[in-house]
C-alpha cells in the first residue's frame, strides 16, 4: 500500500512540473487555414506545450434587446497553428534539434529575433538557458530548428552544407572568415553572432540554384 502512494505521489509530481510553465493569456491564434480567433490562451510561452493548444473566445451579440453571450472553448494542434501574438509579440510552435539520433524538444513556444522565418534565429524565454536560442537553415522543414548548443555545431564546420547555394558566403566559409566559422574555443554568445551573420549574408546573397 505505501508503494502505491509512494508511486501515485510520484506522478502527481510529475504532472505538476509539466504543467507549471502553461500561463492563460489573451491574444490572437492564427491557423495555417487562415482562421483567426482572439480570447484567451493557454500556454507556456517559455518552453514546451502540449500537442493541443486550447483557447476560450468570447462572443457578445444582442437580438431583440437581448444581450447574449457565447462562450467557446477550442483546442487545437500546434501542427494547424500558424503562429501567435499576445501583448505584441509574435510566438511560433517549433520543434527543436538538441541532439544526434533526432533528438528533439517538441511544441518549444519561440520568436524570432533575427532573419526570417525561412531563414533566422529564434528565442524561447530569455535565450540564457540551453537550447534556448536556435537555428532555422534555409531550405529545411519550416516546423523544425537546431539548438546553437547541439554539440555538433560546436565548430563551424557543418553549417557550410546548409548554405552551399550562396556561392559568396560558402567561399567565405572556406577561407575561414572569422566572422562566420568558428571552432570548439568559441564561446555560446560568439557562436549565437556568428550564426547572425551567416545568416544575414544568406538572406542578402543571389542564390544558385
Amino acid at each position: 500500500m505505501k508503494l502505491k502512494l509512494i508511486c501515485l505521489l510520484a506522478v502527481c509530481i510529475c504532472i505538476t512540473n509539466f504543467t507549471k510553465g502553461q500561463q492563460t493569456y489573451k491574444g490572437t491564434l492564427f491557423t495555417k487555414l487562415g482562421q483567426e480567433l482572439t480570447g484567451e490562451i493557454k500556454l507556456n510561452l517559455l518552453g514546451t506545450n502540449n500537442e493541443l493548444i486550447e483557447i476560450v473566445t468570447i462572443e457578445k451579440t444582442k437580438n431583440k434587446g437581448t444581450r447574449q453571450t457565447l462562450t467557446t472553448t477550442s483546442k487545437l494542434n500546434t501542427a494547424i497553428i500558424s503562429h501567435v501574438n499576445i501583448n505584441g509579440e509574435t510566438y511560433y510552435f517549433r520543434d527543436i534539434k538538441i541532439g544526434y539520433d533526432e533528438k528533439f524538444i517538441k511544441n518549444v513556444c519561440v520568436k524570432l529575433i533575427f532573419g526570417t522565418i525561412q531563414c533566422g534565429v529564434f528565442q524561447s524565454g530569455d535565450g540564457l538557458s540551453e537550447n534556448s536560442v536556435a537555428i532555422k537553415f534555409p531550405d529545411e522543414s519550416l516546423s523544425q530548428l537546431v539548438s546553437v548548443d547541439f554539440e555538433y555545431y560546436n565548430s563551424s564546420i557543418g553549417v557550410a552544407l546548409r548554405i552551399s547555394n550562396c556561392k559568396l558566403l560558402l567561399e567565405k566559409m572556406k577561407a575561414e572568415d572569422e566572422s562566420v566559422t568558428w571552432t570548439e574555443k568559441v564561446n555560446r554568445e560568439q557562436r549565437i553572432q556568428r550564426f547572425k551573420n551567416i545568416i544575414s549574408d544568406y538572406n542578402n546573397c543571389k542564390l544558385t540554384d
